[in-house]
């Protein structure tokens, strides 16, 4: 896809049986869905995927799952991050071989890598075995590792399929200007996390989009889409709306309660994650919910 990367980059979960199992049915059902439901992009897996607890060959069928269910509709992202360089060449290598439209990749993130020289090699090493576009994920702690702005600049004009930046570290905001001020002819976008949280000021700062949990793509698309047509008044609309539903979600287990929207909207079996309790909800946890679903009920498209 030669068009340069834009708009809601939706990120697929995971889905577990309560055995801890990967259901590649359900995987690919998500995959179609967000594909259908208006998003810009898809991205699997990162770490609102769980990637942390996909073992190698899981992320390697996902990856070629994630492509062929998406079926040329939207650009598809796959993360690549590994706890070492090697790891992270090798995931590239089969990426490119299920046809991804891009990687993404942070730093390693056990034992963190101090030295900037091995961070570009670690990110000239992935962009040579995948051969298409490279996004930095720049996320704080405990996993990232808050890479300096400048640096960030460095590498895209280092590495020239090093292209975009997906900027994730406090505060989300000046972090992702200072990026997009310092500029350079090889910095393709900046795109923005965190749930769209904070995405209108971040698009009047000159975001190229967003990269969100899948629970709700078809209303992140919409928010998105009025904002290109400069109806940022109808935006916020929606947008408040959104907002009532993830604050209703912040009391609740994640990514388990953003599992359970995609189960209610018929796309997953379970809201199970790995490695993590069952979802707990008592009858105010559920009427908050059910609450906050109602709220955004008028701006869900996606079947």
């Amino acid at each position: 896809m030669g068009k340069p990367f834009r708009g809601i980059f939706s990120i697929a979960y995971t889905p577990f049986d309560e055995g801890s199992n990967l259901l590649f049915d359900d995987l690919g059902r998500i995959c179609d869905w967000v594909a259908r439901s208006g998003a810009h992009g898809l991205v699997w897996p990162v770490m609102a995927s769980e990637f942390t607890v996909i073992a190698y060959p899981e992320r390697v069928r996902g990856m070629r799952l994630a492509v062929q269910a998406v079926a040329g509709r939207i650009p598809v992202v796959i993360g690549v991050h590994d706890v070492s360089k090697a790891g992270a060449v090798a995931l590239a290598e089969e990426a490119a071989k299920a046809g991804a439209d891009a990687v993404i990749a942070m730093p390693p993130w056990g034992t963190k890598m101090e030295n900037r020289d091995l961070i570009e090699e670690y990110y000239r090493a992935i962009a040579e075995a995948a051969g298409v576009p490279v996004i930095i994920q720049n996320a704080g702690a405990p996993l990232g590792s808050a890479l300096p702005g400048a640096y960030v600049v460095e590498l895209c004009e280092k590495v020239p399929l090093v292209q975009y930046l997906k900027e994730e570290k406090p505060p989300q905001g000046h972090a992702v200007s200072e990026v997009i001020n310092l500029g350079g002819p090889n910095l393709k976008g900046v795109f923005s996390g965190a749930a769209c949280f904070w995405i209108i000021p971040e698009y009047r700062r000159g975001v190229c989009g967003n990269m969100p949990g899948s629970y709700i793509p078809d209303v992140d698309a919409q928010i998105w889409d009025l904002l290109e047509a400069g109806s940022e008044v109808e935006a916020r609309r929606i947008h408040n709306a959104k907002l009532v539903l993830e604050n209703s979600m912040r009391s609740m287990g994640y990514p388990q309660v953003a599992k359970e929207i995609l189960r209610r909207r018929g796309i997953i079996s379970f809201a199970a994650a790995r490695h993590l309790n069952r979802l707990q909800m008592d009858k105010e946890d559920i009427a908050e919910l059910e609450y906050g679903l109602s709220v955004v009920a008028p701006y869900l498209r996606a079947p």
